[in-house]
């Protein structure tokens, strides 16, 4: 982390410390949907009971993009805007502006897992960093190493989900905006090296890299 001041370090702390148990809560309710094999908890329940949490927590994040950019952390400005902007889209033009298509897919579900499990995570890292604790190892792990598996499962969610939008909408200009985002996350129009989900998969592969071999 970047360094505060006492104010700074007491705001980012209680930051850190809402948005984990925002996305502890939204974990914990869909494990209870998978443990229930979302039978008895139906996709379009878990959509209807889920949905604004996550959008509204989702929207929170966006205040990450200024803490980069006033540096209140150290995070890219570049990278944080990307990762941010590209959720938030998902949040509101393809979760909220299409239910009928994402309430009735299970890569919904797949990609509440796979967001919580990461931000979960992420934030208590946090948490324990500005709160000045030693960080276990087993955190400092799981922190840079859990997106190996959870961002494909996300990203592949995420793609699908405004694929689907894309298919359905009335409005060629919204479907094409949503087909140019959908090329610009997959290696379809563009080189590999160059896509969106690469280009941000190569640079946590490389904070992991850095981090776990200090």
């Amino acid at each position: 982390m970047a360094s505060q001041s006492p104010t700074a370090r007491i705001y980012l702390l209680l930051y850190n410390s809402i948005n984990a148990l925002l996305w502890l809560r939204i974990l914990i309710t869909v494990l209870r949907a998978y443990s229930q094999n979302l039978d008895v908890i139906s996709l379009p329940t878990l959509y209807t009971v889920l949905e604004p949490q996550v959008r509204w927590t989702q929207t929170l994040a966006v205040a990450e993009i200024l803490h980069a950019a006033i540096g209140l952390t150290r995070s890219p400005v570049f990278t944080t805007f990307t990762q941010i902007f590209a959720r938030s889209v998902q949040v509101w033009a393809i979760n909220y502006g299409f239910p009928a298509v994402t309430a009735s897919s299970r890569a919904y579900a797949a990609m509440l897992f796979a967001w919580a499990v990461a931000d979960a995570v992420r934030y208590s890292y946090f948490v324990v960093l500005l709160a000045g604790l030693h960080v276990p190892s087993v955190l400092r792990w799981l922190r840079y190493s859990l997106f190996i598996v959870l961002y494909p499962i996300g990203i592949s969610a995420e793609w699908w989900l405004m694929y689907r939008a894309a298919g359905v909408t009335s409005s060629s200009l919204v479907a094409g905006i949503f087909y140019f985002c959908l090329g610009l996350y997959a290696p379809v129009f563009y080189p590999a090296d160059k896509s969106g989900s690469i280009m941000m998969y190569s640079y946590m592969l490389r904070q992991r890299r850095k981090t776990l071999a200090k």
